[in-house]
Parts: C-alpha cells; sequence; structure tokens
C-alpha cells in the first residue's frame, strides 16, 4: 500500500521529457537548464540579492550633484560617481547573466499541464522564442546603462 501511494505521488509531480517526439529532432546540442534544478534555485537567490542591492545602489546618483560654493554653482562629486558606477555595473553583469539564463532554461508546455505533470520543452529556439515574446524587452530596457553613460559624460 505504501508502496502504492509512493509511486503515485512521486509521479505526481515530475517532468517528461520530450525524448521520441517530433521536437526532439529541433532539439539543440546545447545544455538546457532545468527550471526546478538545483542550480537555477541557487541562481535565482543570488540574482535576487543582486536585484536587492541595485536597488540600493539606484539612489546614490542622486546624490552625485553637489554645490560647489567656492564657484556657486553645480559639480559632481568624482568619487561617488565612480563608486556609484562601478556598483552599478557589478549588478548589470548579474542582470546580463540572468538574460543569458532565460534563453537556456526549459519551460513546461501549458497544454500538458494536467493535474501537476507537464512535458518540459527542451528546444531551444522554442525557449528563446517564448522568452522574446514575453519579458526580454523589458530585461533590455532594465540593464541598459543610463546613469552610468549620463555620469560618465559629465565626469
Amino acid at each position: 500500500m505504501y508502496k502504492r501511494i509512493n509511486n503515485f505521488f512521486g509521479t505526481f509531480f515530475q517532468y517528461e521529457s520530450v525524448k521520441g517526439s517530433p521536437v526532439d529532432n529541433l532539439k539543440s546540442r546545447k545544455k538546457v537548464l532545468d527550471p526546478q534544478g538545483p542550480f537555477l534555485q541557487k541562481w535565482n537567490k543570488i540574482f535576487v540579492l543582486s536585484c536587492v542591492m541595485a536597488i540600493s545602489v539606484d539612489p546614490l546618483f542622486f546624490y552625485i550633484p553637489v554645490v560647489n560654493d567656492t564657484e556657486t554653482c553645480i559639480d559632481l562629486d568624482d568619487n561617488l560617481v565612480i563608486t556609484a558606477s562601478v556598483l552599478r555595473t557589478f549588478t548589470d553583469i548579474f542582470y546580463v547573466l540572468h538574460i543569458i539564463f532565460q534563453f537556456r532554461t526549459g519551460f513546461i508546455a501549458p497544454p500538458s499541464r494536467v493535474f501537476g505533470k507537464g512535458i518540459l520543452v527542451e528546444d531551444s529556439s522554442a525557449i528563446a522564442l517564448r522568452y522574446l515574446k514575453s519579458h526580454f524587452l523589458i530585461d533590455i530596457l532594465a540593464v541598459i546603462p543610463l546613469p552610468q553613460v549620463i555620469m560618465g559624460n559629465f565626469a
């Protein structure tokens, strides 16, 4: 009885690969990441920490303009420009890595989501097309280095 229940729940939450299907012929030789795998689970935690750091760094750009008392005009704090730009570039590198991983992360095919089961799509072109249609544009806009470029032009 226990074995039967264990088999039922063991297969209930598993993903099936698309091996042997017509999509398998289109499969790329590049490695596709499992969305529930341990590597992506750890990476998502690191990525969230880098996003929190990015949110903490961005307000520093508001403190870069300072008033120069000797010439009574607005100047830039050079040390803060360098510090904020380096920290923002560091967080942008994590975001670019996240975009690359999104192009390599498989997904569960929507028609196959029945009772917790699903077919893991491993076709690289299908993964890329789905990501390009979903939130690729938002990710690219988030990683554009506008603060670094603007502050670099004034420095």
